[in-house]
């Protein structure tokens, strides 16, 4: 059997653009870059949360993937404190 050539190419993911933010958004994208300018690391969830005055760590988790989707941030696949800035 023949593969077909077409069918089986390995095309990179095209990254997301960067799309605007909504303005809660947009503070809460602001907190991580302050976080990360100040300390040098980036923060963790459960940081995040406290400093954006959230109610749990799964708001944390939704504000993140939308930022990644919209291409603001990216995030180290399981690995703690590896949100950084695109």
């Amino acid at each position: 059997m023949q593969k077909d050539l077409m069918t089986n190419t390995n095309k990179p993911k095209p990254r997301p653009r960067k799309e605007g933010l909504t303005p809660k958004q947009k503070l809460f994208f602001d907190s991580i870059k302050e976080f990360i300018e100040v300390n040098k690391f980036a923060p963790s969830y459960e940081e995040l949360k406290q400093l954006n005055n959230m109610q749990s760590k799964s708001q944390v988790h939704g504000y993140i993937h939308r930022l990644i989707a919209r291409g603001w941030i990216k995030n180290g696949n399981g690995r703690n404190r590896s949100i950084s800035i695109v």
